[in-house]
């Protein structure tokens, strides 16, 4: 596994300055900087070992296993266990992909995404994370981290997280909060 760092603008979140992937075939983490950015050495400061974590969970997953996965519930859980694990480590800054979502709208994303939750026929992966077609920005990280929270106040042994397989982390989730509760 090899941490590629890059000068690659359009690989770097707007407003961020840090952007990251992890090929899901050999673990490689790929972290690109936009150096244009405004306020670049602060925001590198802020973003950079969180992302590398993220990433490294990722990568965790792909080399040791279960992968990644390839259905939505998979995306969601892979991204969620990563963002949880970075911000175990690093719990500043928040990610604002994590708290993108309003109580009600995770409720109304989350009843769309039963239809398609297992399968791997109709899933659109850059419109469920990056938003599109009436779903919102970040509408998979967001559900991600709050389904990834019950698993992990169930299991607060399993921090890392970086073994448990997709079925095992929802089953530890019921139901998102009322927006009168939250």
């Amino acid at each position: 596994m090899t941490i590629h760092v890059a000068d690659k603008p359009n690989g770097a979140i707007p407003g961020i300055g840090v952007g990251g992937y992890t090929d899901l075939e050999s673990g490689d983490v790929y972290i690109s900087i936009n150096p244009n950015e405004p306020d670049i050495q602060r925001k590198l400061t802020a973003w950079v070992p969180k992302t590398v974590a993220h990433e490294l969970h990722h990568s965790s997953r792909v080399r040791t296993g279960p992968g990644y996965g390839y259905s939505l519930a998979d995306g969601l859980v892979a991204e969620g266990l990563a963002d949880r694990f970075a911000d175990s480590i690093f719990p500043t800054p928040q990610a604002p992909w994590d708290h993108a979502l309003t109580v009600a709208q995770e409720q109304r994303e989350w009843k769309a995404a039963q239809s398609i939750l297992y399968g791997l026929i109709g899933y659109d992966h850059d419109m469920w994370f990056f938003g599109g077609s009436g779903t919102p920005r970040w509408t998979g990280y967001s559900l991600g981290y709050v389904l990834v929270e019950a698993y992990l106040e169930q299991h607060p042994a399993k921090q890392f997280a970086v073994d448990v397989p997709t079925r095992k982390v929802l089953a530890a989730f019921h139901s998102f909060p009322s927006t009168t509760t939250r």
